[in-house]
C-alpha cells in the first residue's frame, strides 16, 4: 500500500513537471473592460457623439499581447482571438464608453461626431510567469490618446497609464484576463474621470 501510494505521487509529481513545460500555444485574451457601475448607468439625453479612429500599435513588442514563462522551461504566447491588438484595443475602448453613456459611431460618421479621438498603444503586454508552488502575473498599459474637437478644433492629449500585478497557485487564463481588463478599466476611466464636456466639447477638468 505504501509502494502505492509513492508511486501514485511521483506519478502527480510528473504530470506537474510535464505540465509546467511550455509547449508554445496561443493563449487568447478577450479584451472586456466594465466601467464600475455599468449595469445601472442610463442613457444620457444628448450624449457625447464619439469616433475613434485607428489606433497605432508603438509598441517595442508587437506579437501578441505577452507570454507565459514556464517552470520546466519554454513559453506559452497571450493574443487576441481573430484581431489585431489595436482592433482589440479599439473594440474595447469603445464598449467602455457605451457603458458610460457615451455614443461611439461608426468611423465613417466623422462628420457626425463631435469628438474623434485617435492615439498610439504605447505599451500593452502581460507576463505569467510559473514559480515553485504559485505563478507571479503581471501587465502593463500605456495609451497616448488625442482627442479633436469637431466645435473649434481644439486639441485634447492625454496618457493613461495602468499596471497591475497578482500571484495564483494554479494558473488558470482567465486569471490573467480578469488582471489585464481590471487594468485596462482602471486606465479608460482616467479618460472620462479627468474630463468634463462643455459645449459638445471635451475639455481637461484640470488643464
Amino acid at each position: 500500500m505504501k509502494r502505492a501510494i509513492v508511486h501514485c505521487i511521483g506519478l502527480i509529481g510528473l504530470v506537474a513537471m510535464v505540465g509546467c513545460a511550455g509547449t508554445g500555444e496561443i493563449i487568447p485574451l478577450q479584451l472586456h473592460p466594465v466601467p464600475a457601475g455599468a449595469g445601472k448607468m442610463t442613457t444620457q439625453a444628448a450624449p457625447l457623439r464619439v469616433v475613434i479612429g485607428p489606433l497605432e500599435d508603438a509598441r517595442n513588442y508587437q506579437t501578441g499581447l505577452g507570454v507565459r514563462t514556464h517552470l520546466w522551461g519554454g513559453f506559452s504566447y497571450f493574443d487576441v482571438p481573430g484581431t489585431k491588438p489595436t482592433d482589440a484595443v479599439a473594440q474595447a475602448l469603445t464598449d467602455y464608453l457605451t457603458a458610460k453613456g457615451w455614443q461611439v459611431l461608426p468611423q465613417g460618421s466623422r462628420d457626425a461626431a463631435d469628438v474623434m479621438l485617435t492615439g498610439k498603444i504605447q505599451q500593452l503586454f502581460v507576463h505569467a510567469k510559473s514559480r515553485v508552488g504559485f505563478t507571479e502575473m503581471t501587465t502593463t498599459t500605456r495609451f497616448a490618446i488625442q482627442a479633436t474637437n469637431a466645435a473649434d478644433g481644439s486639441i485634447l492629449r492625454m496618457t493613461l497609464n495602468g499596471s497591475g500585478a497578482d500571484d495564483v497557485f494554479w494558473f488558470n487564463p482567465e486569471d490573467i484576463q480578469v488582471l489585464l481588463n481590471d487594468v485596462l478599466t482602471d486606465s479608460f476611466g482616467k479618460l472620462t474621470q479627468d474630463t468634463t464636456v462643455e459645449n459638445r466639447m471635451l475639455r481637461l477638468k484640470n488643464p
